[in-house]
Protein backbone atom coordinates (compact mmCIF):
# COMPACT_ATOMS: atom_id res chain seq x y z
CA UNK A 1 0.00 0.00 0.00
CA UNK A 2 2.77 2.16 1.07
CA UNK A 3 1.81 5.68 3.17
CA UNK A 4 0.40 8.26 1.53
CA UNK A 5 -0.36 12.02 2.93
CA UNK A 6 -2.91 14.84 1.41
CA UNK A 7 -0.51 17.50 0.79
CA UNK A 8 -1.04 21.27 -0.01
CA UNK A 9 1.46 22.63 -2.93
CA UNK A 10 1.35 26.35 -3.80
CA UNK A 11 3.53 28.28 -6.25
CA UNK A 12 3.15 31.98 -6.58
CA UNK A 13 -0.85 32.39 -6.24
CA UNK A 14 -1.67 28.79 -7.66
CA UNK A 15 -2.80 25.89 -4.81
CA UNK A 16 -3.27 21.65 -5.05
CA UNK A 17 -4.32 19.48 -2.73
CA UNK A 18 -3.21 16.22 -3.40
CA UNK A 19 -1.87 13.03 -2.10
CA UNK A 20 1.63 12.23 -1.93
CA UNK A 21 3.89 8.77 -1.74
CA UNK A 22 5.98 9.43 1.49
CA UNK A 23 9.26 7.40 -0.31
CA UNK A 24 11.77 7.43 2.00
CA UNK A 25 14.17 5.86 -0.56
CA UNK A 26 13.85 8.84 -2.11
CA UNK A 27 17.09 10.26 -0.82
CA UNK A 28 17.69 14.36 -1.26
CA UNK A 29 19.77 16.39 0.58
CA UNK A 30 17.16 19.51 0.72
CA UNK A 31 13.82 19.21 0.84
CA UNK A 32 12.68 17.60 -2.72
CA UNK A 33 9.16 16.78 -3.93
CA UNK A 34 8.31 15.24 -7.25
CA UNK A 35 5.92 17.21 -9.38
CA UNK A 36 4.29 14.92 -12.32
CA UNK A 37 4.08 17.31 -15.17
CA UNK A 38 0.65 17.45 -15.36
CA UNK A 39 0.42 19.13 -12.23
CA UNK A 40 3.52 21.72 -12.73
CA UNK A 41 1.23 22.88 -15.60
CA UNK A 42 -1.47 22.99 -13.04
CA UNK A 43 0.80 25.10 -10.84
CA UNK A 44 2.03 27.52 -13.77
CA UNK A 45 5.18 25.87 -12.92
CA UNK A 46 7.87 27.51 -15.97
CA UNK A 47 8.27 24.48 -18.12
CA UNK A 48 10.35 26.22 -21.09
CA UNK A 49 13.68 26.29 -21.21
CA UNK A 50 14.26 24.06 -17.66
CA UNK A 51 17.47 22.28 -17.12
CA UNK A 52 17.45 18.51 -16.21
CA UNK A 53 20.06 16.45 -13.57
CA UNK A 54 20.66 13.06 -13.37
CA UNK A 55 19.24 11.16 -10.76
CA UNK A 56 19.63 7.66 -9.24
CA UNK A 57 17.11 5.52 -9.05
CA UNK A 58 16.80 1.46 -7.92
CA UNK A 59 20.10 0.68 -9.61
CA UNK A 60 19.88 2.99 -12.79
CA UNK A 61 19.76 6.76 -13.89
CA UNK A 62 17.24 8.80 -14.99
CA UNK A 63 17.37 12.40 -16.03
CA UNK A 64 15.05 14.57 -13.39
CA UNK A 65 13.57 18.12 -14.61
CA UNK A 66 14.41 20.98 -12.27
CA UNK A 67 11.31 23.00 -12.17
CA UNK A 68 11.81 25.46 -9.52
CA UNK A 69 10.56 25.64 -5.69
CA UNK A 70 7.27 25.19 -4.40
CA UNK A 71 6.12 25.54 -0.71
CA UNK A 72 4.92 22.05 1.08
CA UNK A 73 2.50 21.30 3.71
CA UNK A 74 0.82 18.59 4.98
CA UNK A 75 -3.36 18.88 5.66
CA UNK A 76 -5.74 16.20 7.69
CA UNK A 77 -9.04 16.84 8.84
CA UNK A 78 -7.86 18.21 12.57
CA UNK A 79 -4.25 19.69 11.64
CA UNK A 80 -2.06 21.26 9.28
CA UNK A 81 2.18 21.25 9.13
CA UNK A 82 4.04 24.45 8.75
CA UNK A 83 4.61 25.33 5.53
CA UNK A 84 8.08 23.54 4.18
CA UNK A 85 10.24 25.10 1.28
CA UNK A 86 10.80 22.41 -1.46
CA UNK A 87 12.46 21.76 -4.69
CA UNK A 88 10.44 20.76 -7.27
CA UNK A 89 11.51 18.38 -9.63
CA UNK A 90 9.74 15.99 -12.35
CA UNK A 91 10.96 12.83 -13.74
CA UNK A 92 9.00 11.93 -17.12
CA UNK A 93 7.06 8.83 -16.73
CA UNK A 94 6.14 9.06 -12.87
CA UNK A 95 2.92 10.51 -12.30
CA UNK A 96 2.74 10.60 -8.91
CA UNK A 97 3.73 13.06 -6.74
CA UNK A 98 6.78 11.98 -4.10
CA UNK A 99 7.90 12.98 -1.33
CA UNK A 100 11.58 13.16 -0.46
CA UNK A 101 13.18 11.60 3.06
CA UNK A 102 14.14 15.45 3.74
CA UNK A 103 10.80 16.64 2.95
CA UNK A 104 8.97 14.07 4.64
CA UNK A 105 11.13 14.75 8.21
CA UNK A 106 10.97 18.81 7.69
CA UNK A 107 6.92 18.24 7.68
CA UNK A 108 7.35 15.95 10.82
CA UNK A 109 5.88 13.05 8.96
CA UNK A 110 6.87 9.59 10.68
CA UNK A 111 6.12 6.32 9.11
CA UNK A 112 4.32 3.82 11.49
CA UNK A 113 3.54 0.77 9.42
CA UNK A 114 4.40 1.18 5.47
CA UNK A 115 2.31 -1.83 4.44
CA UNK A 116 -0.97 -0.77 6.12
CA UNK A 117 -0.15 2.46 4.89
CA UNK A 118 0.04 4.00 8.96
CA UNK A 119 1.57 7.20 9.68
CA UNK A 120 1.78 9.73 12.24
CA UNK A 121 2.95 13.31 12.89
CA UNK A 122 6.15 13.55 14.77
CA UNK A 123 5.27 15.07 17.76
CA UNK A 124 2.05 13.29 18.55
CA UNK A 125 1.15 9.87 19.13
CA UNK A 126 -2.40 9.32 16.71
CA UNK A 127 -1.58 6.93 14.17
CA UNK A 128 -3.19 7.83 10.79
CA UNK A 129 -4.10 6.23 7.61
CA UNK A 130 -3.18 7.11 4.03
CA UNK A 131 -4.66 9.00 1.51
CA UNK A 132 -6.12 7.32 -1.79
CA UNK A 133 -3.41 7.23 -4.78
CA UNK A 134 -3.97 10.41 -7.20
CA UNK A 135 -1.86 10.01 -10.53
CA UNK A 136 -1.72 13.24 -13.17
CA UNK A 137 -1.71 11.88 -16.11
CA UNK A 138 -3.21 15.04 -18.06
Amino acid sequence: MGVRVRVKIRCGGNNVITSALVNSGYEADEPEIHIPLALAKKLTLPLENIESERYSVVGTEVSAYILGYVEVRVETEDRVSNWVKAKAVSVPGEYEVLLSDALTEALGVEIIKPKQGLWKFADEDKVRPSEKAKYWIK
